[in-house]
């Protein structure tokens, strides 16, 4: 048998795991800051959806109370911590556009702490068509 520190095998899968512990660590670190970007994708999303209701059910003829659907956007999204870009009528004004942005810390491991930036849009269909009286 040949001697030496190439030939002795004891505590080999000690070096092994702490080779594994290490990866596992730093796939960990990513995945928090996935999921904390993911979280503030999240409250951008929330945010345009019930900003576009909002928009909606002030144009619709069953809830409408006023006719200024940019104004309820931006109320419901200033709500929700969101701030409104953009809010547009499409397809022959059946649609309406919400588009919101939403800054907040996320606690990023990778590359400390950072403000993420998140947009997200929705959108709200609109049946325009007066309620019939049955």
């Amino acid at each position: 048998m040949k001697e030496g520190i190439l030939s002795d095998e004891r505590a080999g899968a000690t070096l092994v795991a702490a080779a594994l512990m290490a990866v596992m660590l730093l796939v960990g670190v990513v995945l928090h800051d996935v999921a904390a970007i993911y979280g503030a994708r999240g409250a951008a999303q929330t945010a345009a959806d019930a900003a576009a209701k909002a928009a909606g059910l002030e144009l619709t003829p069953y809830f409408g109370v006023g006719n200024d659907p940019q104004g309820a956007a931006m109320e419901y999204a200033s709500r929700n911590g969101a701030e409104l870009l953009d809010c547009s009528c499409g397809a022959g004004e059946r649609y309406l556009w919400v588009t919101v942005r939403v800054s907040r810390g996320v606690e990023l491991l990778v590359m400390g702490d950072k403000r993420a930036a998140v947009t997200a849009t929705a959108r709200c269909y609109l049946d325009l068509t007066p309620p019939s009286g049955k």
